[in-house]
């Protein structure tokens, strides 16, 4: 007999979908921000994802009126837009004080997402609950009674499948959040922001990243790939939409908001022979550059303290290692 309060992932990772995570993974090695204006980065980054993943629930504020309600400012809007941003902003507020792998934090974060609107906050449902499109249903979640059981294998997959790469974690997380549809309302935002705290959790370059913003700009592929996937009873598509998603935000991000790295002449000229000789020695190095050791030495420092190069082993047998994104020679 089916076990039905038991979820099951079904899904396949493709050779694809592993080049893919490779290209994630080396993009995110590369980007470099500058730490004098990180805080900055980080707020328009949050900022940017507030909007846009309320925008998806057909929030109406603007760009500049979510910043100025996070602001404190007076804002022309809905009273419910007004509080959806002013309920998420506080979740973000809190975002260090959240375990991932928590459904505990889960039921608080619901709570503060959805403050002053439905009398269950923080709580599941206990009634049906379906998707509708154009006034037509267009998905029936499991049964009320079910629910608990559901999300708790849900969470229990986060807690022991540590074999599972994080950007596939999060994805399976946020498909089958949906597919249990545990919430009277807020189902979608609580998944985007949970594979927001999986992420961050990873790899602290994503709090500069708006996945949602890239979800928001693909929102009609976006509902098509869970759709799909419902149809087809596996995860699959949805994977490989959020794939493509943070594939393609690293690319923006690369281009927008990593730091450009000023180089004086002979610190380009040190990051190219590095590049074409890692094991090149400070003396091989002075004689190329016609500078003393001492030189470049400080040279090395400088990039090294900038995390655009790295030495590997020991001063004898070990190797440099470039770490850089564009440069802007001075």
């Amino acid at each position: 007999m089916k076990n039905i309060d038991t979820l099951k992932f079904i899904y396949y990772i493709s050779n694809d979908n592993l080049q893919m995570i490779k290209e994630i993974e080396n993009k995110l090695s590369n980007i470099i921000i500058e730490s004098n204006i990180n805080k900055t980065l980080k707020n328009k980054s949050k900022i940017r994802s507030i909007y846009s993943s309320l925008a998806i629930e057909n929030n109406s504020l603007s760009l500049k009126s979510v910043e100025n309600v996070i602001d404190n400012k007076i804002v022309l809007g809905k009273k419910k837009d007004i509080q959806e941003v002013k309920n998420i902003n506080k979740v973000y507020e809190y975002i260090n004080k959240f375990d991932y792998k928590s459904e505990e934090d889960f039921f608080i974060v619901h709570s503060l997402m959805m403050k002053h609107f439905d009398d269950d906050n923080g709580y599941y449902r206990d009634h049906g609950e379906g998707v509708k499109r154009d006034d037509k249903i267009i998905y029936t979640a499991p049964e009320s009674i079910v629910v608990p059981s559901l999300m708790k294998s849900l969470f229990n997959f986060l807690k022991e499948e540590d074999n599972i790469r994080p950007i596939i974690k999060a994805s399976l997380f946020h498909y089958y959040l949906v597919y249990i549809h545990p919430f009277s309302d807020g189902n979608g935002r609580m998944a985007r922001f949970w594979v927001y705290l999986i992420l961050i959790n990873w790899n602290k370059k994503f709090e500069y990243i708006s996945i949602e913003e890239e979800i928001y700009l693909n929102q009609e592929e976006y509902y098509d790939a869970i759709s799909e996937c419902h149809n087809n009873g596996n995860a699959n598509v949805f994977i490989e939409f959020m794939l493509k998603i943070i594939n393609n935000i690293l690319d923006k991000t690369t281009q927008k908001t990593t730091q450009k790295i000023k180089l004086n002449n002979n610190q380009l000229k040190i990051i190219k022979y590095i590049k074409n000789n890692p094991t090149i020695t400070k003396k091989e190095l002075a004689k190329k550059l016609n500078i003393t050791e001492d030189g470049v030495k400080y040279n090395l420092s400088r990039l090294t303290n900038q995390n655009i190069i790295k030495r590997l082993g020991s001063n004898r047998s070990g190797y440099w290692e470039t770490n850089t994104i564009f440069m802007e020679e001075i």
